[in-house]
Parts: structure tokens; sequence; C-alpha cells
């Protein structure tokens, strides 16, 4: 078995070595040599391969393979490694499964044409290529003819081909070429396709050339009809920058995706595009480009998206001039440019320039286009022409942008090249944008008309301009005109020139003016201002001076008077102004009678300034945000930076006759220093007279030092004074405590822990709206407690006294200064015998006052923001007032106990009852239930009132009665009174409506009441009013809501009585129902009523609302409606022939008198109309007075009130020359007037008019 094994290993290794022998490179080379000759010669190909290295197995190496054709055309590769298939070899032909190839040169063949004008066609037949490889990976260059020369373009192949029937197939993983002239850098990937003489076709997945990313297919065909077809993406492509780099403007394009189809027959180009940015562009559509001889013509290039379209039309010619047509239609610029607004751009461009190595070195446009987004959606346009080339820019046709009502015009030129300009601008109520365009700052509001004048280098820009601003906003001023008249060399230096200047009414900070005025001159380092003024009424502003280096201010003269004072320099004054400080040379000025003198300068600050019977409200007019008031006039000095330290500040001033915080004096004297935070007082003190007064000396830190203890000693003794000194250095009590102050106040300790102590009274105390009289008391505070050992008020005859421990902190340089202490708790007793509990009334709306013997005790303790109160409260021979009664509620008597906040009442009794009787009820009212002291001022209320025979009159008398009563009261801030009142003996004496409504009474306090009371009538109750007197059962509701009137609602029948006519006839036996509607107290009415005019019975009856019912009138003797009324009026009939004028106009002028004469002792002012100006709106006029040429007649009428007409007639014809006519009507009811007037000739003409309701 060995053996046998061993034989099998020599015959193998004897293959192995005859094999390998066998396939060497050297065997094969001539044949295979051979072979690929024969299968080249069929295309006319030869090949020469130097001598082959490697093996067969492997790979085959060569350093020179030469393949050429019989035209001419030849393949050079110098370095090849190559893998052959042994079993095609062995068959006679020669498959190559990969190749690689470095520096390959290929110079295909071309035939030279006889036209030397005409490019030589090269000839290429891939289909005769008999190749089959695999893996090939080849790089070199080709040399192809260009332009009279021979150019080298390099590429590399990674891929396989194969050889096909009449076709090269190709499947490239990767294809370069690159070309440097022309410019050709092409790097593809993935590429699928097919190569022969007649056509090509090519799919690229991924390819990038010259710059662009495409992907896509391409297909070229070299038929009869030649032609290609393509279909590319673009992706993120960026239009270089350069083209546009020798124009003044550099436009920011952004990058653009494109979808490119097309086909052509290399004259003509037709196909779609479509385009997509990150910007929002969307647009699609055609083309039509046409190839000529010498240069391409676009026929149309239109596309389209959302609601915008552009379309453009042009040629370029092979030299690089163009020209064209664009036409805009909805085009949004800020989806093409980067940094730009929306726009909505409608109209055309012409252009036309010039082209040079890819760069745009001329250009002419005009263009006029439509704009309706940017400024605000007004409408917008531009029109206008402008030439560049060499730098130089010409406005070949003048540019108008016209925006609403704002125009300007712009001609002239610019040359970028030396980098000057020469523009001349008209404005027409130009806007607030058009005018920042040419301004070296912004204006917030402004429209302008005039001209402009803009000239010499761009960074030294001069202008010349005559402008007229309306509306004129600019930071802190405001001027409703402003006429600007300059020109000005340098308008970013603001110099050499002159500037006038005319000012409408207008505003600067809080200060106003009517007009004003200014003129300067501008040299190259000085301002000189002729004149400068402001008006305001009487108050004014004026200076004139000059302004040196930007440094030095010479005032001249200078002005002001302002609200009666008035400031100005005797001589002039010199300002310095420097970087990092201000220097005020010694001056004088005089203030109304009084003179300031001195020097200030900062940086350090220094100075000192003498006073001499100034006035004080100088220093509100400077600062008006100073809230503290000081009147007077004003002595002495005040000096700064005392000794070389810039800290020190001393004054020693005297203000005499004056005011303080309210309070007068007759002097008010400061001596102090101030230094290192610490404010010294060697004395302040105020005086008035002999009996009112102050004096405070002692150091006082001004500057709190939380890092370290200060000391504080601060001594003070007051008489009489106002307390609104003393509480606006107290913010908790400021407004609060009011009152004049007399005792001492004493300040000691540090910052950290400040102690003072207080003794002393307040004189006329007010609390909020609490009177308290003379309070008394000593205080001290320590440890963040306030403390009064004792306290107490004496207010007419009520006292009150008590003690309290208030936890406030008074440290000085405690964060929490003048709040309470978080930790601490507030801890108060009180008792007093008071006659007046005005501490209730005050915050009760309706309340007037409570009164009586009145003993309360009042404990208080607990953290301030929930306080704890505890104590009782007594009242004997108590009275409460309020706005709605009449009587008030007498004879009270009542215990009530406070716990934990919670009021409740053990008993209440009380009277109500009619003095004008003179007869004394016994205690008929009780109230029990109780009140929530949770927040004391403002309570929250949980009454019920119950009461037997009460008798109640309203304050205006409109109802008085007797009644029972059960009534809750409910609520806090708004109190909810609802219940019964049975009404048993009484009458209501409003009136039933009325023009105006009735006024409610003034709420005060904090509190509102809303009220909804039922009136059931129980027993006799009558209305009794200028319109009716009848007794009636049945039942009213009261309610009122918040600050609204009163309404009243129900149904009300009457059992007997009277109404009265609107002549004063009384129409008695009334009976019917009266519903009221819940709106005020108008009624709807449905009676009815009899009277006697003789022996005839008139019969009654009204139905609807009061203020315009419908009347029906009946008689026993069968009178008409027209008879009855005849009767009402003048008490008989009127027979046609026994009517005359003389006897109805003296009737009909008694009504009249009668009717003004009660109207005018109702109420003037109503009567006449003046209350509401009836007289001006219930004018009516027709014809011209002025004019009476413009028409025949005029005629004025006017309704003095309801019931009352006047009017007035002039005739202005040749026919009725002089005639004119007088007359008044008197509705004497809504169906009946008397109508009378007074003709030219004096007669008087009467007449009545009667209207019927069927």
């Amino acid at each position: 078995m060995t053996k046998r094994r061993t034989i099998y290993f020599i015959i193998t290794l004897a293959i192995g070595i005859a094999g390998y022998l066998i396939f060497m490179p050297s065997v094969w080379q001539n044949r295979m040599e051979s072979y690929l000759n024969t299968q080249l010669k069929e295309n006319g190909w030869q090949i020469e391969i130097s001598e082959l290295s490697g093996h067969l197995f492997s790979m085959l190496h060569s350093n020179n393979v030469s393949l050429i054709h019989e035209n001419g055309a030849s393949v050079i590769l110098p370095s090849i490694s190559t893998k052959v298939k042994i079993l095609s070899l062995i068959f006679g032909k020669v498959d190559i499964e990969s190749l690689s190839v470095s520096n390959v040169t290929v110079n295909p063949y071309f035939e030279s044409q006889k036209d030397s004008t005409s490019s030589n066609p090269i000839e290429f037949h891939p289909e005769n290529i008999p190749l089959n490889i695999q893996n090939m990976y080849v790089d070199g260059n080709i040399y192809l003819p260009l332009n009279d020369s021979t150019r080298s373009f390099h590429f590399l192949i990674d891929g396989r081909i194969n050889e096909g029937i009449e076709e090269m197939e190709i499947e490239l993983r990767e294809f370069e070429l690159f070309c440097a002239v022309p410019k050709i850098d092409i790097a593809m990937k993935n590429i699928n396709g097919s190569l022969s003489s007649q056509r090509i076709d090519i799919e690229v997945k991924k390819a990038i050339m010259n710059g662009f990313h495409i992907d896509g297919k391409f297909a070229f065909d070299r038929g009869e009809q030649a032609g290609v077809q393509a279909q590319f993406q673009l992706s993120e492509y960026e239009i270089p920058s350069h083209i546009f780099s020798k124009l003044p403007l550099q436009p920011k394009l952004s990058k653009i995706s494109a979808i490119f189809n097309f086909e052509s027959d290399f004259t003509h180009y037709v196909g779609d595009l479509f385009l997509r940015n990150e910007l929002g562009l969307d647009m699609g559509g055609h083309f039509y480009l046409t190839k000529y001889s010498d240069y391409f013509r676009l026929e149309s290039l239109e596309l389209t998206g959302d609601d915008g379209i552009l379309n453009i039309q042009g040629l370029f010619e092979d030299e690089g001039r163009f020209n064209g047509t664009i036409q805009l239609q909805s085009l949004d610029v800020s989806q093409w440019m980067l940094d730009q607004q929306t726009t909505n751009l409608s109209g055309y461009i012409l252009a036309e320039g010039e082209i040079n190595e890819s760069q745009i070195t001329a250009i002419d446009i005009n263009a006029e286009i439509n704009e309706s987004l940017v400024f605000d959606r007004a409408s917008t346009s531009f029109s206008g022409g402008i030439s560049y080339k060499d730098y130089e820019l010409t406005i070949t046709n003048p540019l108008t942008t016209t925006i609403g009502p704002s125009i300007v015009t712009i001609e002239g030129d610019a040359n970028f090249g030396s980098k000057k300009m020469n523009l001349n601008l008209a404005l027409t109520n130009a806007s607030t944008f058009l005018i920042n365009n040419f301004w070296t700052d912004s204006l917030s509001s402004g429209t302008a008309t005039g001209s402009m004048v803009l000239k010499g280098p761009f960074d030294t820009i001069g202008v010349n301009a005559d402008l007229l601003i309306s509306d004129f906003k600019y930071k802190n001023v405001s001027l409703s005109s402003f006429e600007f008249t300059g020109d000005l060399e340098n308008i970013k230096e603001f110099r050499d020139g002159n500037i006038k200047l005319k000012f409408g009414e207008g505003t600067w900070n809080d200060y106003g003016f009517e007009n004003g005025s200014g003129e300067v001159k501008i040299f190259k380092d000085l301002f000189e201002i002729s004149s400068f003024e402001l008006k305001n009424g009487q108050d004014y502003l004026q200076f004139n001076g000059t302004i040196q280096n930007d440094s030095i201010v010479f005032l001249d003269r200078f002005q002001i008077a302002y609200e009666g004072h008035f400031l100005g320099n005797p001589k002039p004054l010199t300002i310095t102004l420097l970087e990092d400080r201000i220097f005020f040379n010694p001056f004088e000025i005089h203030v109304d009678d009084g003179i300031i003198e001195g020097f200030v300068k900062t940086n350090p600050f220094e100075g000192r300034l003498k006073f001499s019977n100034v006035t004080a409200e100088l220093f509100r007019i400077i600062n008006s945000n100073n809230e503290t008031q000081v009147l007077g006039n004003i002595f002495g000095e005040i000096s700064i930076g005392q000794e070389l330290n810039p800290d020190d500040f001393s004054m020693d001033i005297t203000i005499k006759n004056g005011e303080l915080a309210g309070q007068s004096f007759n002097e008010f004297y400061i001596s102090s220093l101030f230094r290192d935070g610490i404010l010294h007082l060697e004395e302040l003190t105020l005086t008035e007279g002999d009996k009112t007064g102050f004096q405070i000396i002692g150091t006082f830190p001004i500057i709190a030092d939380t890092t370290q203890p200060i000391p504080v000693d601060l001594q003070s003794n007051f008489k009489n004074i106002d307390m609104a000194i003393l509480t606006q250095f107290a913010p908790k009590w400021e407004n609060r405590i009011l009152g004049h102050f007399t005792g001492k106040f004493n300040v000691g300790g540090t910052t950290e822990k400040t102690r003072f102590n207080l003794d002393g009274k307040i004189e006329n105390t007010f609390f909020e709206r609490i009177p308290l009289g003379t309070v008394r008391g000593h205080g001290q505070y320590a440890n963040k407690k306030l403390e009064f050992s004792q306290f107490s008020s004496t207010w007419n005859e009520n006292q009150i006294s008590g003690s309290a421990i208030l936890p406030i902190d008074y440290d000085m340089a405690s964060p929490n200064v003048n709040n309470w202490h978080p930790e601490g708790e507030l801890n108060v007793k009180t008792q007093g015998l008071l006659h007046s509990a005005v501490f209730l009334s005050e915050y009760l709306a309706e309340t007037d006052s409570i009164i009586g013997d009145i003993k309360i005790n009042l404990d208080i303790n607990g953290p301030p923001e929930k306080l704890n109160r505890n104590g009782h409260i007594n009242i004997e021979n108590g009275e409460i007032y309020t706005v709605l009664m009449d009587e008030p509620v007498r004879q009270i008597s009542t215990n009530a106990i406070l716990v934990d906040n919670q009021l409740s009442i053990q008993s209440f009794s009380g009277t109500v009852y009619d003095t004008h009787t003179k007869v004394d009820s016994t205690k008929n009212l009780k109230i029990s239930g109780g009140l929530d002291f949770t927040k004391f001022f403002e309570p929250r209320f949980d009454l019920h009132a119950i009461g037997n025979d009460v008798f109640y009159r309203s304050l205006n008398g409109d109802i008085e009665g007797y009644g029972d009563l059960d009534v809750s009261i409910l609520g806090k801030d708004t109190l909810e009174i609802n219940g019964i009142v049975a009404a048993k003996r009484g009458a209501v004496y409003m009136e039933f409506s009325g023009d105006d409504a009735v006024e409610s009474a003034k709420a005060k306090g904090r509190t509102t009441t809303n009220y909804n009371i039922r009136f059931p009538i129980e027993d006799s109750f009558s209305i009794r009013n200028s319109q009716i007197d009848a007794k009636i059962s049945g039942e009213i509701a009261m309610s009122k809501q918040f600050d609204g009137d009163w309404d009243y609602s129900g149904e009300i029948e009457f059992i007997e009585g009277e109404i009265y006519y609107y002549v004063g006839d009384v129409f008695e036996n009334l009976q019917g129902v009266m519903t009221l509607d819940g709106k005020g107290f108008n009624p709807f009415l449905d009676l009815s009523a009899s009277t006697k005019i003789g022996d005839a019975e008139i019969i009654l009856g009204v139905f609807g609302p009061f203020d315009n019912p419908e009347w029906r009138f009946d008689s026993d003797k069968g009178y008409t409606e027209s008879d009855i009324l005849q009767l009402l009026t003048f008490n008989t009939r009127v027979a046609e022939e026994g009517f005359t004028t003389e006897g109805l106009g003296t009737q009909a002028q008694t009504i009249l008198g009668a009717y003004l004469e009660r109207q005018l002792e109702r109420n003037f002012i109503q009567a006449t109309g003046l209350k509401s100006a009836g007289l001006i709106e219930g004018v009516e006029i027709s014809g011209d007075l002025l004019n009476p040429s413009a028409s025949e007649e005029f005629a004025i009428s006017a309704h003095i009130n309801k019931s009352f007409s006047f009017s007035y007639k002039r005739s202005f014809s040749l026919e009725g020359a002089y005639k004119k006519k007088v007359g008044v009507e008197y509705k004497l009811n809504p169906n009946f007037s008397v109508i009378g007037n007074v003709d030219e000739t004096g007669n008087i003409h009467m007449k009545f008019r009667v209207r019927r309701i069927y």
C-alpha cells in the first residue's frame, strides 16, 4: 500500500512539474501573440508584446505592449499585469480575466479636413475591440485634437468590459477624466452602458462633473440623424461666486438641486427643468435652446411654482456677449438668495452684457418691477435702467422706487474704481425705510419730501439736502414736522458744511414744545451753533455757541423759560467734554431772581456750587421723577471732593419760606458732610414760626455695609410735624398714618443691630380713613421688634388704650429692612370706650355711621400673615344710619364675642320707627349670626334680620311704609341681601319713568352690595305720583346689582283710585293691573277709569307701556273719539258753524301756557331741552341761509322735547319774497296735538291734529 502511494505521488509530482513547465509564458508567448493578432486582425489591429514574465497559473507581466491600427491609431501599454484564462488559450483564443495597466498612451485616428475651420471627426469603433475583461484597471492619457492643437486627457478606468456582437458592454466601478484646458474634471462611480461607433448609452449612479453632482442617463446616437438624449439629476449645485466678482453687488445665491431632461439633434435642445432648494424653491417647466454657428439662442425657459412664474429669453455669443429678457410674476427672491425677505415680484428685466473668462465684466439692465409684500403689503414698484462697465455704474434711466404714497427717484453715476459717486435723489412722502437707506442712523418714523444730492468719495460722502419730514421720530425725539436744509462735505463724520432746521410741534423725553428752529455751521474741528430755539407757549429754550474738536463747548448765551421760571447765563459758559471726564469751567447762572455760581468736573468728581435765592423747584424740573417735594428759596453752598477726597460731599444750605413733603416752613437748614458712606449731620433744622419744627443731629450711614457693622447715632426732636415727612422713610406706613407728630426720636446701635426710641404724640391722627384723634405712646426698637409699652387714642368721645409688639425689621443693613420679620409674632392688646364704630362703617358700602355706647376689647397675636383675633364688643343705646333709609335703626342693644377671628352675635335688638309721627315703637328688630374677621377690614358677613312692624322710608322719599321683614346678609367683598318684607301700610311715590337714570349712591370702601327683596302687600298700600293715586294689592320685588340702579318687578292690582289725564282731567274709579318689567320702574298698564264732563260720562281705557300706551275713549252719549278729545281739551264740542279762530286761539294759548308753566316749575333745564343739547340734536334744516340763491326756501325745525316742537320757514323766491312763517306744535297726548303759527302778515292760524288707533 505504501508503494502504491509513492507511485501516485511521483506521478502527480511529475504531472505538476510538467504542467508548470508547459504553461511557462515563454512557451506560450509567440502562440498568444499569434492568437491575439488573429483575433485583432479582423478589426485592423496588430499587437506586439515584449517578453512576458510570471506564469499562466497566476499573473503575466510585460513592460511594453503595443496595439497599432492600420489607420495609424495606437495604444501603448508600458506596464501591464494580466491573468489569462488557460482553457480558452488551449483552444486557440485569448480571454483576459483581469488586466491592470498604468500610464497608458492612446493616440486615436482622426481624419484631416480641407476646411480648417471645421472640427476633425474622430473615428472610434469600440465594437471592433475584441476584449472581454472581467477585472480591469487602466489609467493613462488620451491625446485628442482641439483648436489646431493636441490636448492631453488623463483617464482612469476601473471595472469590466465585454465584447458584444455590435457594441462593447461596460460595467465600471470608477471612471475619471481630467483636462486642464478646456477644464474637464469628471469623476464617476457605478457606470453601466454600452459603446459602439453608432451609439453610446451610459447610466451613471454618482458623478461629479466640473463641480456638478450628477446622476442619470445619457444616450448619444451617431447614426444618420445624430442626436443626444439625457436625464440628469443635479444635487446641491452652487453657482461659482467668481462669476459676479467684478460687479459692485455680490448676490448670495443658494445651492440648487435640479432635474434636467432634454433631447437634441446638436442644433435644437428641448427639454424640461425642475429646480428645488432648502429655501423652499420648487419650480419646474420647459426650455428650448437653439445652437447657431457662433451663438446660442435661448428661445424660452419658463419655470412655474406655487404662484410664481419665471420666463427667460435671450442669446449668448461665442465671443462672450449676451442679452435677454426676464419676465417675473409673483416671484419670491428669498427662495433663490440667502438672507432675503419674502417678496412678490412681477414685471420684466432687460439685460445685456459681456462675460470673459467666466466673469461678468459689463452689464446693462432696464427693469420695471412691482412688489406687494416687503413693506407691510403696501404696493411697491421699481423702474429704471443702469449700465456697469469698467467699474463705472451709470443710471441710464432714472431709478424710481414707489412704496404706497412714497416715491424716490435717483439719477447720477458712481465709479467703483475711484470710489466716487454723484447721485441726485428726489423724494415724495418717502417712508422711514427709504430714508434710512441714505441716512447714517435709523429713524423710527417719518415721511420725507424734497431733494437730496450724494456726492464725493464713498468713505467721505457729502450730502446736499432740502427735506420736509412729517411725523418725525428719532430715538427720544418726536416731531409733527421737521424741515432740514443742509450741505455737508462729509456726512459720515458730520463735518464741513451748514445746516438749517425748523421744527413743528413735538416732544423730547417728557418735554413738549410747539415749534423750534436752529442753524449750525460745521467746519473741520468746529461746530458753530448760530441759533437754536424751542418754544412752547410761554416756555422756551434758546442758546448759541460753538463746539471745538468735539470736546470744548462754548455757550455764548442760553436762556430757558419753563413753568414760570427763567434760567440763563449772563456770561459765556465753557464745558470741556473728554472721553473719561467732563469739566464745567467756573460759571454763573441766573435762576429767576437767584444765582448759581461754581464749577464741576468728573473723574474724579469735584466741584463747588453756591446758591443765592435759587428756587428749589429747579430740582423738580430737572428730575421730574423726584418724589420728595421741596419748595422754597435756596441759599448756601455745596462742595464735592473736599481735601482731595473725591467721595466727600459737604452741604451748608438754607431753604427759606418753603414746603417739605406737605409741611410748610419758614426756614430749613442743612449742615452736613458725607464721607465714606456716612452722613454726618451737624445740624438739620426746620422751623415754622414757634409752633412747628424739628432738629436732627448725629451720624447716619447712607450706604449700609452688610459685611461689617457701622455705628449709628442720631437724635431728633419734633414739634407739630406732618407725619408725611417721617412715613416716606417707612414704606409700610406711608400714606396710611396721617397727622402731626410732636416728640423725640433717637437712633443708636449699629447698622447690623439698630436701636431707636420713640416718645411723643400724633394729633389729628388718621389710620387710612379711620380717625384716631390724639395718639400718644412710647416705643422702642431692638432685636427686630418694635415694642409700645403703652399707647392711647382720644377722639371726641372715643378712647382707646393698649400695648403692642410689632415684629418689624428696621436693622439698616438687613436685606429684609422695613418688612415683617419672618420669625416674629405680633402681639397687640387694646380696650376702648367708643361712641362711634367708624372702623366698621368706613368699610361698609351702604352704612353711613354706627354710634352708641360701645365697649370693646381686642387682642391680636400671631404671625403677621396669619393673625388671630379675640375679644368682645358691647353696644347700648346704639344707632345705625344707612344711605338707603331715612330713619336709622335706634335703641340698639347688642353683645358679641370674638373668638379666633369669628365674631358671634350673642344678642342684638333695635327699633325702626317713623319719627314724623312722634310715636316710639318697642324694639321690633333682631339680628343673629356673625362675622368672620380673618381679614379685619374685609369681614365676611353671615347675618339674619327679623323685624315686626318695621318702618322704612327711602332717602329720596320714593317709598315709605311699615312691614314685617325676614332678611339675610351674606358675603364679603360683595354682600348679598335677600329676603322678604311684607308691606302693611305705606305708599310708593316714584314716578313711573324718566329720561334720566336715577343716580346711585357712590360706593365706598372695598364692599359692594346686591339686593333682592320681595314686598308682598298684605294691608293698605298705595301708589301716589303725578300720574296715578290709587290703592293697590299684589307683590313688588326690588333688586339692585353692584353699582346699577334699582329695578322693580311684579304685578299690582288697582283696587280703587284716580288717574290724571295730560291737561288736568281726573279719571276716577280706576281699576286694572300694572305689571313691572324688572327694568327700572317702568310699568305696563291695563287700566280703565271714568270722568264726568257736563252730563256726559267719559270712559278711558289705557293699555301698553306707560311712555307710549294705547288710549281708548268712549262715552254714554255716543260721542266719537274726536268729539271726546275736544271735550277733554276745551270742555265743549267744536261745531263748525260756531267755530272761531279767536276763541280757539285763546283756548290753545291757555293750554300751552299751562303746560309751559308746569314744565318750568318742574325743571327749567329739562323743559328747554338744554340738558341733553336737544335743540342741537333734534334740529332738521333744509335750504341754504348763507346762499339763498341756491335754494328757493329755507326751513328749520327742532324738537324741544317729546311734546313741544318749533319751526321757522322763509321763502327766497321772487313770487314769495319776504314770506316767512313761525309756528309751534304742542302734543297734548300721543293722539292729540294743537298747532299754531303766525304768518308774515301777523295773522294767527290754529288747528288740531288727531291720531286714531284702530
